[in-house]
């Protein structure tokens, strides 16, 4: 048993703790908020997951998704860091893709929401929300019978929703990193991180390349640093 976990850790999950665990032990880190829910075994493993999700929503996930599959019943943190002259905070709650799956549709739209944007927003399965600090934000997938590989969007309140340019497993991966710094999911959108609105997205990117090399080093950050540049471009 690992972690107080009934059921063995894929390498994934064990994955995803680490993270939990470099946030939690890194001096500068203050940790406002922390879940680290119980594997719900009931879901079984990805295959059987991917079937039920087959049967329920007649969407076949492409297997590639099985290296990134999560059973927690929830994972969550809101931290932030604080320098002179600085404070960086992020905040990510993930379900797994099972549970976001079988939930369709989220309650965004306002009056003045245009139809096409509403429809996105019914289609959306939530699995990455920021409740705590994040003035609504969160991640869906969006996917339609016959298609394997889910989209990823991103809710930014009044901003509205936009496509990111990175698929869920990649979504997983890059959070590992970012650890949820408030506007990461902007390198991937086709946004200008140079327009006024999205200035406070760049500034945390950069505070995050900054400062995360340092408190966090056993990560590539070369990539980060290309898609802030490309976007700031």
């Amino acid at each position: 048993m690992a972690g107080g976990f009934m059921s063995e850790l894929l390498d994934y999950e064990a994955r995803y703790l680490a993270m939990l665990d470099e946030l939690t032990n890194c001096s500068e880190v203050k940790i406002l908020y922390e879940e680290r829910g119980p594997i719900e075994e009931m879901i079984g493993d990805a295959s059987e997951t991917f079937e039920l999700i087959a049967d329920e929503e007649g969407v076949h996930l492409d297997p590639t998704l099985h290296r990134t599959f999560l059973r927690f019943e929830g994972l969550s943190s809101h931290w932030a860091i604080e320098r002179p002259g600085l404070y960086l905070t992020g905040e990510f709650s993930i379900r797994h893709i099972g549970a976001a799956m079988l939930t369709v549709g989220a309650e965004l739209a306002t009056d003045d929401t245009p139809e096409e944007e509403r429809r996105v927003y019914s289609e959306l399965r939530v699995f990455d929300e920021h409740p705590r600090g994040g003035g609504g934000t969160l991640a869906g997938l969006r996917i339609s019978p016959g298609m394997s590989s889910p989209e990823v969007w991103y809710f930014d309140g009044p901003h509205g929703a936009f496509k990111l340019n990175l698929g869920y497993d990649e979504y997983l991966d890059a959070l590992l990193v970012t650890k949820g710094v408030y506007g990461w999911q902007h390198l991937y959108t086709d946004v200008s991180l140079g327009d006024i609105d999205f200035l406070a997205a760049a500034e945390a990117m950069e505070a995050m390349l900054d400062v995360f090399p340092e408190l966090f080093p056993d990560h590539d950050y070369a990539p980060f640093h290309q898609r802030l540049a490309e976007r700031r471009g």
